[in-house]
């Protein structure tokens, strides 16, 4: 099995088994989830190092472009899992946000990656379609 289909078969299997659990249980996932987000900083930490180890992975087998038409599929499927429970989030979305600086103060380093992913796929795509930084024949 490649390191692909490794990640792949994690991923199933975490599926698989968090729809199991909040089925069965989900207050048994609640806790699970409770764990997790009480330590913001390890788990931060262990984010950090799996998104490292899977992305080298990734980007070794497909180009950003690829990357970003997966991610906007897999954000469209997020999406639609948070829909139902839009009204909530309206509700506390005042709470959660607050003010411009302290949205940044919170989301800095995702609005980094997210920004160098958007501007390293659109430099991608059009640096090729027209030339840019290539060398003449």
């Amino acid at each position: 099995m490649s390191a692909i289909e490794i990640i792949a078969v994690i991923f199933a299997i975490f599926i698989l088994l968090k729809v199991t659990i909040v089925l069965i249980n989900p207050h048994g996932w609640f806790k699970v989830a409770d764990a997790i987000l009480r330590n913001t900083i390890i788990t931060t930490i262990v984010y950090l190092l799996i998104a490292v180890i899977v992305g080298y992975f990734i980007f070794r087998n497909f180009s950003i472009v690829q990357v970003a038409a997966i991610m906007l599929f897999s954000s469209i499927l997020i999406g639609l899992g948070l829909l139902p429970f839009s009204e909530l989030f309206l509700t506390i979305r005042d709470e959660i946000l607050g003010s411009r600086s302290y949205i940044l103060r919170k989301t800095w380093f995702s609005l980094l990656i997210w920004i160098t992913i958007a501007l390293w796929t659109l430099y991608e795509v059009f640096s090729k379609r027209i030339g840019i930084f290539t060398t003449p024949p």
